[in-house]
C-alpha cells in the first residue's frame, strides 16, 4: 500500500513548493531536478532545498534520480449537525 500525504501539510507550504509539488504530481513517472530545472524558474540550490523539504514533509519521494509526489489522501467533508426541529 502506498503511504499518502495528507492534504493540511501541502496547504501549509510556502508556495514555491505548493508549485513544485504540483510539477511533480503532474508527471506519474517522476522527475529528475534536471528535468525541474528547465521547466521552473527556480535556482538549482533553491529547487534541491525545495525538494528535501517536500520529502521531509512526506509530500515527495526520491527513487534515485527521480523525485515524485507523494499522492494525497481524500479527507472526508465534515457535515453540519443537522438541529432537531
Amino acid at each position: 500500500m502506498i503511504a499518502r500525504a495528507d492534504a493540511a501539510k501541502l496547504n501549509v507550504q510556502p508556495r514555491q513548493r505548493r508549485d513544485v509539488y504540483a510539477w511533480l504530481a503532474g508527471a506519474e513517472a517522476g522527475r529528475s531536478v534536471k528535468q525541474l530545472l528547465i521547466d521552473l524558474d527556480i535556482p538549482e540550490a533553491e529547487l534541491r532545498t525545495t525538494l528535501r523539504k517536500l520529502e521531509a514533509a512526506g509530500l515527495a519521494k526520491r527513487t534515485r534520480a527521480t523525485w515524485s509526489a507523494v499522492p494525497l489522501q481524500d479527507v472526508p467533508t465534515a457535515h453540519p449537525i443537522e438541529s432537531a426541529s
